[in-house]
């Protein structure tokens, strides 16, 4: 590809003074598109320096140092930013939107992320985000050197001419790179899923410079109480392995000290295989809960809670910004090759369902005089499977508001179908049966694996899925066609058009039999997973436009998988619960045409529905 620029040479103008600032923005309005970046201290827009802004267009990079200017203070600035016809090229468009909202206060829109777009053209195949880098040297065909990136985190001084080659060349290489990636997006007829992503990252920066509040007291105490626990089966489990061992080890003091350490692999497999004999193959959660052993137990209880305390002590509270006071965690909207999000710093989709014992979801509260409104589908993803697969049973099911999962196991044991309490009464352990072959099989669980997750043997677990396949036949159909057509085409397909890509192996490959058995399980899961996730970011777009209108205080705080979570002055908090009820139903509609969707929303002042 021809540049219209030198990687080594990059054209730029710095701009110092108000005067210069002017002159640029002059040339800059007239660009129907630019390219926008930043430079700053730290990651965090509350607590990092803003260094430099760039701006550009295919041509020249005009690089506002906002240490020598107040950008702020440049109105035409912000209307340049903020004007909804003009196309703004970005990298990880969030990161610079936080910035530039935070300390330039302006409110980017109308934009263009070559990372998501990266992401979209790409999704299954790579693991992870593109940078940069990696599209310049796949789009450019240059390698472009990050090292100077390192030298804003310390800056102390004057900007120098490496510097501002270094942020020139990130909005020029921008430009190559949309102009070849939208051409492939057209040709993949990945444009509107692409849109959706842009139009969701200004949703998800806004979601995370919100925030949400913790109760640190409250959170601690309960950390601390989880330790006890903790410490107590220590002692147990050292005390029930002391007649394994021919020592009792004292300290200085003449207390005892552990018989062995319990995170140790190698002393635990010497434990369990040579003194207990139990000869089992690792020390994994997974094998340990097949194996009936008090020790085993006492090790398996313990470990419950050191991984709460590991993932939710003060690794967690260390996260909440000095500045808001609030947890302001990272949500990566193309976190699966579905379109999933997935977080972190921390990562609230692994925050439990309250329990008496550990109930975190009680301690993430609103701010004085607001209220949090949390609303979610329900079995959403089941009715994506009735809707996508046509099935007339299930469809039927969803219609009439009847238990799916009971209404599963009376058809596949023949007996009658109760709402689900009466169910379970009348028939204990048929609903228990049929819940994880609904749910497995949208991640395509094998015959297999049923048995495995409900302790029964192999020949059990296939005659269970037979039962359900002849409950719901178009279900059957439906899912091998996924597989089949992922197999044939390389890549499965959401209804909107959201494309998931497949590595087939060769039929050489020592590993090909097991490579294929996960191409067709993702292949099933991937148009269910993919949907949910199209209609979240749907959502997302739809309930943004309230707050931005201004006519609600508030705004989105997280999310996880098909759950919303908003913040709203307490006294809109019920008309809003309706609003972003009915909102997340709009988005789901888009897609789900057969059967009902439902979402109650819960107002109040924890994090639960």
């Amino acid at each position: 590809m021809k540049l219209k620029f030198d990687p080594d040479n990059p054209k730029y103008v710095h701009i110092d003074t108000l005067k210069k600032a002017d002159e640029a923005l002059e040339k800059l309005e007239k660009e129907p598109v630019i390219g926008v970046d930043i430079e700053g201290t730290g990651l965090d827009p509350y607590t990092a320096k803003l260094l430099l802004v760039q701006i550009g267009n295919e041509e020249v990079s005009y690089i506002f140092n906002a240490q020598q200017l107040d950008l702020k203070a440049i109105p035409r600035l912000k209307a340049l930013l903020e004007d909804p016809k003009k196309i703004k090229i970005l990298h990880n468009a969030k990161f610079d939107y936080k910035f530039i909202k935070v300390q330039v206060g302006a409110s980017m829109n109308n934009l263009y992320d070559t990372m998501l777009a990266g992401a979209v053209l790409t999704a299954g195949l790579t693991g992870k985000n593109p940078s940069l880098k990696e599209l310049t040297m796949k789009y450019c065909g240059f390698d472009m050197d990050k090292g100077v990136r390192k030298s804003f985190h310390n800056h102390m001084g004057r900007i120098t001419e490496d510097q501002l080659k270094y942020s020139a060349l990130d909005t020029l290489a921008m430009f190559p790179i949309f102009k070849e990636q939208v051409k492939r997006l057209k040709k993949e007829k990945l444009v509107r899923v692409a849109k959706l992503e842009f139009a969701s990252t200004r949703v998800v920066a806004e979601m995370e410079l919100r925030g949400i509040i913790i109760n640190i007291p409250e959170w601690k105490k309960v950390i601390k109480n989880l330790e006890k626990k903790r410490d107590q089966y220590a002692a147990q489990f050292q005390e029930a392995i002391q007649p394994y061992y021919n020592r009792r080890t004292k300290d200085l003091f003449g207390n005892d000290v552990d018989v062995m350490n319990m995170n140790s692999q190698a002393q635990l497999m010497d434990l369990f295989n040579k003194r207990l004999g139990l000869d089992i193959p690792s020390t994994s959660a997974g094998v340990l809960e097949n194996v009936d052993h008090p020790i085993v137990n006492i090790l398996s209880d313990y470990r419950k809670y050191e991984k709460l305390i590991s993932a939710f002590g003060d690794s967690l509270l260390e996260q909440v910004n000095p500045v808001t006071g609030r947890l302001h965690p990272d949500f990566n909207q193309m976190g699966t090759a579905t379109g999933r999000f997935s977080c972190r710093n921390p990562n609230l989709q692994q925050i439990p369902r309250n329990s008496e014992e550990a109930p975190f979801r009680e301690l993430f509260n609103p701010a004085p005089g607001y209220k949090l409104v949390t609303a979610d589908y329900s079995s959403f993803e089941m009715r994506i499977l009735a809707d996508l697969s046509g099935d007339e049973k299930m469809i039927t099911a969803l219609r009439e508001g009847k238990d799916l999962h009971s209404y599963t196991a009376s058809l596949m044991f023949n007996v009658d179908y109760y709402p689900k309490s009466e169910f379970k009464k009348k028939n204990p352990g048929l609903r228990q049966i049929a819940k994880p072959i609904g749910f497995g099989l949208m991640y395509g669980m094998s015959a297999q694996g049923l048995a495995a997750q409900l302790g029964v043997s192999p020949e059990k677990g296939e005659e269970y899925m037979e039962l359900y396949f002849k409950s719901y036949p178009s279900v059957r159909k439906f899912l091998d066609g996924l597989s089949d057509n992922a197999v044939k085409k390389g890549w499965s397909m959401t209804p909107m058009g959201r494309k998931r890509w497949y590595k087939k192996p060769s039929p050489s490959d020592p590993d090909y039999r097991r490579r294929m058995s996960s191409i067709r399980r993702q292949a099933k899961n991937h148009p269910i997973q993919g949907t949910n996730a199209d209609a979240i970011k749907f959502a997302f777009v739809f309930i943004q436009k309230y707050f931005d209108s201004g006519e609600f205080d508030g705004g989105i705080t997280h999310t996880v998988h098909d759950e919303i979570v908003c913040e709203v002055r307490e006294d809109q908090a019920e008309d809003w619960a309706k609003i972003q009820s009915d909102e997340m139903i709009k988005a789901a509609e888009l897609f789900i045409k057969k059967v009902p969707v439902a979402s109650d929303p819960f107002v109040g002042d924890i994090w639960e529905h």
